[in-house]
C-alpha cells in the first residue's frame, strides 16, 4: 500500500504532500460488518484509504502528481537519465526530491531520492524504522545492507562500478542494482523492487487496449498456476464487462504471435518480423532475450431486433467508452488480485458517470478488494461526489498558484468540515474548497 508521497521541484510542483492515511478520528460504527471498505489496515494497524480522487481545474497540476510517481518508479528501475523535470518558473537550479512510504507484505518502507540532471544527490532506504543504506555527497552508509559475504567494502565497489559513471556521477539507484542483480542479498529490497515493477501501475492515459489488460491479468493468473491464463483472463474481463449493461452478449479473441529472436550474430538487435504484421500488433511482451509481438482479433457480439447474433470488430466498431472500460478492467482485476496500487489520469474520460462509479466500487467493496489494493485517480466529473462512495479522506483538491505552484488538500484537512458525503459536490462546485475554474466568455 502507498502510505504517503512527498514531491519537491517537479514540473508545476514546488512542494506537495500526498497523504493517504484515513484521517477521520473514528471508524464508522459497524464498519467490520458491512460490505464496504472504509480503510485498509496495515500490519501495524495503521489505516490507509483504498481510493483517492483528485479534483481540480484544468492546468492545476493533477496529472503532474501522478506523473511524479511514474517518474520516481522509472528513476528507481532504469536510472535518472532524461527524467529531470524541474519547475521552470521557480526553484531554478534546485534538485528534485521524492520521498515515498509503503506498507508491503508486513513491512514499512520509506525511500528518499534526490537528483538533478547529472547525478543522484541522495538515496536512502529505511525498512521498519532502520536505515538499510544511505548515500549522500558526504557519506556512503551500507551498515544495514552489509553482511559477511558482502561487507561494506564490496558494496562500495558495486556502487562505484554499477551505479556510477566514469565521472563518478551516480545515475543508477542502488535499490535497482541490488533488487535486480543481487536478489538474495536483501529480501526487503527484492520485495520493494518487485512491488514497484509488478504491482504498482501508473496509467497516464485511461485508454488501455484490451489486449494489454488481458496480458496483465494473465500474468497474475499464471503465478496462480492457472492452466490457461490467457483464456481465463479474457473470460474474467468479459464476464465483468457483461455486468455493466453495455449490451454485448459475448466476446471472442484469437491471438497470432510472432517471436522476434535475439540476433546472436549482433548484426542487428532483433531479427525482423513480416512487414505486414506490424500494422496488426496489439501488444508486446518480453520472453527471455526475445520479443513476442501479439496481434489479437477481438470480436464482440450483439443481438439484432430479431434476436439473432451479429458480429462486431471490437476495436473499430465499439464505442471508445466500452473499449476503455474493457482495457481498465484487466488492469484493475490484476491489481485487486495482487494487492497492488493503480493510478489513472482522467479516469472519467469517455465514461458514463455510473460506469465510473462502478469501476471505483471495485476497490471499495470487500467482495472484490480482498488484498488491500488501492486506486488513485484524477477526474473532473463531480457526480461521484453524490454517490455516497467516497469519504473526506478520499477526496483531494489540487490547486495551483503562481507563487506556490501545485499543492493538494483533502477534504479532511478543512477544519470543522461536515462529513456528510451528500454535500461534497455542492460544496465543491460553489468553490468552498477552491480548485475550480472561474470561466467567463
Amino acid at each position: 500500500m502507498l502510505k504517503s508521497f512527498k514531491v519537491r521541484n517537479f514540473r508545476s510542483i514546488q512542494a506537495l504532500d500526498l497523504d493517504l492515511s484515513f484521517a477521520e478520528k473514528r471508524a464508522p460504527a459497524g464498519y467490520q460488518d458491512t460490505s464496504n471498505i472504509y480503510f485498509l489496515e496495515s500490519h501495524n494497524k495503521s489505516r490507509i484509504v483504498p481510493t483517492l480522487a483528485l479534483f481540480g481545474s484544468n492546468a492545476s497540476g493533477k496529472s503532474n502528481v501522478l506523473m511524479a510517481l511514474r517518474v520516481l518508479i522509472d528513476c528507481v528501475l532504469t536510472g535518472i537519465h532524461g527524467l529531470f523535470h524541474p519547475d521552470k518558473l521557480s526553484n531554478r537550479g534546485m534538485p528534485t526530491t521524492f520521498s515515498v512510504a509503503f506498507a508491503i507484505d508486513g513491512h514499512d518502507y520509506q525511500y528518499d531520492l534526490e537528483y538533478n540532471r547529472q547525478t543522484i544527490l541522495k538515496e536512502e532506504l529505511i525498512l521498519d524504522g532502520k536505515t538499510v543504506y544511505r548515500i549522500t555527497p558526504e557519506e556512503r552508509c551500507f551498515e544495514g545492507l552489509a553482511s559477511a559475504s558482502y561487507p561494506a567494502e564490496r558494496l562500495n565497489e558495486i556502487y562505484r562500478v554499477e551505479c556510477c559513471t566514469p565521472q563518478k556521477d551516480q545515475t543508477v539507484t542502488v535499490l535497482a542494482v541490488i533488487g535486480k542483480r543481487y536478489q538474495g542479498l536483501h529480501d526487503g529490497i527484492s520485495s520493494l523492487v518487485s512491488y514497484l515493477a509488478e504491482r504498482f501501475v501508473v496509467l497516464n492515459d485511461n485508454s488501455i487496449h484490451l489486449s494489454r489488460g488481458v496480458n496483465t491479468l494473465a500474468a497474475v493468473l499464471a503465478t496462480e498456476h492457472d492452466p490457461e491464463p490467457l483464456k481465463s483472463a479474457f473470460e474474467q474481463i468479459t464476464s465483468l464487462l457483461g455486468s455493466l449493461d453495455i449490451h454485448i452478449s459475448r466476446m471472442s479473441m484469437d491471438r497470432t504471435r510472432v517471436r522476434l529472436e535475439h540476433d546472436r550474430n549482433h548484426t542487428q538487435e532483433y531479427l525482423e518480423a513480416p512487414v505486414e504484421f506490424y500494422n496488426r500488433i496489439t501488444s508486446v511482451e518480453k520472453e527471455g532475450e526475445n520479443i513476442v509481438l501479439n496481434a489479437d482479433s477481438i470480436r464482440s457480439y450483439h443481438q439484432d431486433e430479431d434476436g439473432n447474433e451479429v458480429e462486431f470488430d471490437f476495436t473499430t466498431e465499439e464505442s471508445s467508452g466500452t473499449q476503455i472500460v474493457a482495457g481498465l478492467l484487466g488492469i484493475f482485476l490484476a491489481v485487486l488480485k495482487t494487492g497492488g496500487t493503480v493510478l489513472v489520469d482522467e479516469l472519467d474520460r469517455s465514461l458514463h458517470p455510473l460506469l465510473l462509479i462502478e469501476l471505483v466500487r471495485l476497490f471499495k467493496e470487500k467482495r472484490y478488494n480482498e488484498h488491500n489494493a488501492q486506486l488513485i485517480f484524477t477526474l473532473h466529473n463531480t457526480e461521484i461526489l453524490d454517490a455516497g462512495l467516497l469519504r473526506v479522506s478520499e477526496v483531494g483538491i489540487v490547486r495551483k498558484t503562481a507563487q506556490d505552484g501545485t499543492d493538494m488538500v483533502r477534504l479532511s484537512d478543512f477544519k470543522g468540515f461536515n462529513n456528510n458525503v451528500a454535500t461534497f459536490r455542492q460544496q465543491y462546485l460553489t468553490g468552498q474548497f477552491a480548485g475550480i475554474p472561474f470561466p467567463y466568455i
